[in-house]
């Protein structure tokens, strides 16, 4: 879902089987709170969700040492990672494997490069794509509506507007750690059945933190979740 500071939302796609968010780690780069922020989503609705860090071909030497430890992160919480590049034609093998069989719904920040991907997938569909504004690096929006595409009888694509804004519609506060794996393993822990992990005593969340067996970059994701700080970039 896609909401925006009036808090009209809008309905993306529905009875899909894998939600694939595109990423990038520069020109532009998508922030770990955006990222969180489409797995609670995803997590909330019980769509596995997978991330592509795309532009791979752009990553320095320092930057692929970086993506080692985002992937063991999310992929440690369950969550299917690869970096790939659209330009490639093994990163096209490894994208069409994953949306095999299945109703797949793409979507990310204008700029990452989805056009340019879903041409190469999707032969003859004819995505636009632009460059990328140097102004603040951000993408120009190229693409206006959900469409979905057909690739065989078993195999479907929904692209999805590049999003600019992703909010949470309809969670509580005190439901928010459901849909973080690392936080929801731990609920019965907390000497609390309501614990919000913000303050309370006994929180084995805030411990795990402490002890780095939880990410502070997750945490963090979630303190801007429940505290509905306006962290939605």
């Amino acid at each position: 879902q896609s909401v925006h500071k009036t808090a009209h939302a809008h309905i993306v796609a529905s009875n899909i089987d894998q939600a694939i968010l595109l990423a990038t780690y520069a020109y532009p780069k998508t922030s770990t709170g955006f990222i969180d922020r489409f797995l609670v989503t995803a997590e909330a609705y019980r769509i596995p969700a997978v991330i592509l860090v795309n532009k791979a071909d752009l990553i320095s030497p320092e930057e692929r040492e970086n993506f080692e430890l985002f992937n063991q992160l999310y992929e440690g919480l369950g969550y299917r990672c690869a970096l790939i590049s659209a330009l490639e034609d093994e990163s096209l093998e490894t994208v069409n494997a994953l949306v095999e069989g299945k109703t797949s719904l793409f979507t990310g920040h204008s700029g990452v490069g989805k056009s340019t991907l879903l041409n190469k997938i999707l032969p003859g569909t004819d995505q636009k794509t632009a460059e990328i504004s140097s102004f603040a690096n951000k993408g120009k929006h190229t693409t206006t509506f959900a469409e979905m595409f057909d690739i065989d009888e078993k195999t479907a694509i929904i692209d999805t507007p590049g999003i600019k804004e992703l909010g949470l519609v309809e969670m509580e506060k005190e439901e928010m750690g459901h849909y973080f794996p690392e936080m929801r393993e731990r609920l019965n822990e907390c000497r609390f059945h309501n614990c919000t992990h913000l303050h309370e005593p006994g929180c084995a969340v805030r411990d795990a933190v402490e002890s780095g067996s939880i990410s502070l970059s997750r945490y963090q994701s979630y303190l801007s979740m429940v505290e509905g700080e306006d962290n939605r970039r």
